[in-house]
């Protein structure tokens, strides 16, 4: 695709999803006439994303290479202050867009952790930036420790990324889902605590609820019709059972379909998984989801939510072009 099919591309969709369910919505600001559109920053904040590029450097490629493009650019605290104001468009448009890639018609749908280091174990230890939205955790392909967050995503067996929620590394992988199952249902309600589960076995009877807060409500989604499938760390009778009745949402793990006893369940719960490690490895590899240099909250909900949208706009290129779904890093003509 060359660059002018690319940028009109992009830009139409964009465009189109905002004016269809953003622009009338979004209050309207006094003083002049902004130079850059809103469908323009988001454009320019999601090839930044997408690229491996900071947004000071897109803006300054664009600068260089574009103006014939973005004839009217802003310098970098004038974007930063209008990405601000868009993030929650931006995160809205992550459903937007697995709804045009056929979400309402997904066969299941896949959850799992991903954790978003933030600074290294070394550093974290000593952080000012963030407060108990971030701890030391473990995790990713070296099973390394790192500071930062854990980013619960929900994709669908295409790979369209449906909804997610950030919480600590510290807190149990199912304190998220509940989260992401309660909010789809109902974005004002409040999920479960621990005093809403049964006794535990262990000594006490007690449970750890979650180590800090899990946020944002408006990133969950909606809710899906098809099964869920988790991985171990999500079982639990009561919480099967909860997400079921009250939220609707049917959670299979390996023990429900058997993939803990038979080679051939174990394979074949493997290749529905999948599609989620194949997301995990492009979010890692072509967005850079590690380290996104992020000193605020709101920064870092903004970072993430344009590299999931980044992410499945790409897909969509993909699927219009006929390429590969996950061939990202080769699609972008810049």
């Amino acid at each position: 695709m060359d660059l002018d099919t690319f940028l009109t591309t992009v830009y139409t969709l964009v465009d189109d999803l905002y004016r269809a369910h953003f622009a009338a919505r979004k209050p309207v600001r006094p003083g002049p006439r902004p130079d850059l559109s809103d469908s323009e920053v988001l454009t320019l904040l999601l090839c930044a994303h997408w690229s491996g590029r900071s947004e000071r450097a897109m803006l300054a490629y664009a600068a260089a290479h574009w103006r014939r493009y973005f004839p009217r650019l802003l310098d970098q605290s004038a974007f930063n202050r209008r990405v601000h104001d868009l993030i929650g468009v931006l995160v809205r448009v992550i459903p937007a867009l697995a709804a045009e890639l056929g979400a309402a018609t997904a066969v299941y749908e896949v959850i799992d952790g991903v954790p978003v280091p933030l600074a290294r174990r070394c550093r974290g230890g000593k952080h000012r930036l963030f407060g108990d939205e971030a701890a030391i955790g473990r995790g990713g392909s070296d099973r390394d420790w790192y500071y930062g967050c854990e980013l619960l995503l929900a994709a669908t067996d295409r790979g369209a990324v449906t909804g997610f929620v950030i919480g600590p590394p510290t807190t149990d992988d199912r304190w998220l889902a509940e989260a992401l199952f309660c909010w789809r249902r109902d974005p004002t309600a409040t999920p479960w605590t621990s005093a809403d589960l049964p006794p535990s076995h262990h000594a006490g009877g007690g449970h750890v609820g979650p180590t800090g807060p899990i946020w944002p409500r408006a990133a969950a989604g909606t809710p899906c019709a098809a099964p869920t499938i988790a991985d171990g760390g999500f079982f639990g009778a009561a919480w099967a059972a909860h997400w079921r009745d009250d939220y609707g949402a049917r959670v299979l793990t390996p023990r429900d379909l058997g993939a803990d006893r038979t080679a051939p369940a174990r394979r074949q719960f493997a290749g529905w998984r999948q599609v989620i490690e194949r997301l995990n490895d492009q979010l890692e590899h072509v967005f850079r989801l590690s380290f996104p240099q992020a000193k605020t909250r709101r920064g870092l909900l903004g970072r993430v939510a344009a590299k999931l949208a980044a992410l499945n706009l790409g897909l969509w290129l993909n699927l219009r072009c006929h390429r590969p779904p996950f061939a990202l890093a080769s699609l972008l003509p810049f």
